[in-house]
């Protein structure tokens, strides 16, 4: 008997020292909603509360269930929950406090970044490469265009200036055969009349 209430004493002992220190926790995403699910997940004696709590110390509201551990020990199996609609690198802390005793366990949880499937991230990058393609396609079309068009632009420039020489030039003959020819028009009209040794022009 004496044995029995040792071995109890004993249980009971240990079963006192059975903090929350092995926090298991998890963090899971709604794909329907997109809220972040944070869960923590811990055994110890006796009961306790679990804080959630954000790195700015703004107590949040979590659903804490409590069931009894299927080990020999008879411990508390303490699982608490978090949903809460975040974005990446944001910090969350669990707190595992137990009733009647001031010694508390904590565990950190990191939002991690958004997870990326590898098919859709090369779906993703072909479709960038398509879109650069065409992008430079439509460039080099427009470039050429536009050249094609300056170069158009400096033929007629040219044969403008062709024809406007040429124009020049037959102007310029005919003006000239017409004061050649006004010129001798004058000569012709000019008479010499001689009288006893002087003369005179008419």
């Amino acid at each position: 008997m004496r044995i029995y209430s040792v071995l109890t004493f004993m249980a009971y002992c240990c079963l006192l020292k059975a903090p929350y220190r092995k926090i298991y926790h998890t963090i899971s995403v709604d794909p329907v909603t997109s809220e972040h699910e944070l869960t923590c997940q811990a055994e110890g004696y006796p009961e306790a509360d679990v804080i959630w709590t954000s790195s700015d110390h703004q107590v949040l509201s979590g659903k804490t269930s409590i069931t009894s551990s299927k080990r020999e020990e008879k411990l508390f199996n303490v699982t608490s929950t978090l949903r809460i609609n975040t974005t990446a690198d944001k910090i969350f802390y669990c707190t595992f406090r137990r009733l009647g005793h001031e010694e508390n366990n904590t565990a950190e949880l990191v939002i991690p970044e958004p997870y990326l499937d590898p098919a859709k991230k090369r779906n993703h990058l072909v479709t960038l490469g398509a879109l650069f393609l065409c992008l430079s396609v439509t460039l080099a079309v427009i470039f050429c265009l536009k050249r094609d068009v300056r170069m158009m632009d400096v033929e007629k420039c040219g044969t403008r200036d062709m024809n406007s020489k040429q124009q020049n030039g037959k102007n310029f003959s005919r003006d000239w055969k017409l004061k050649k020819g006004n010129k001798k028009l004058k000569n012709k009209g000019k008479a010499i009349i001689i009288i006893s040794p002087y003369f005179t022009e008419c």
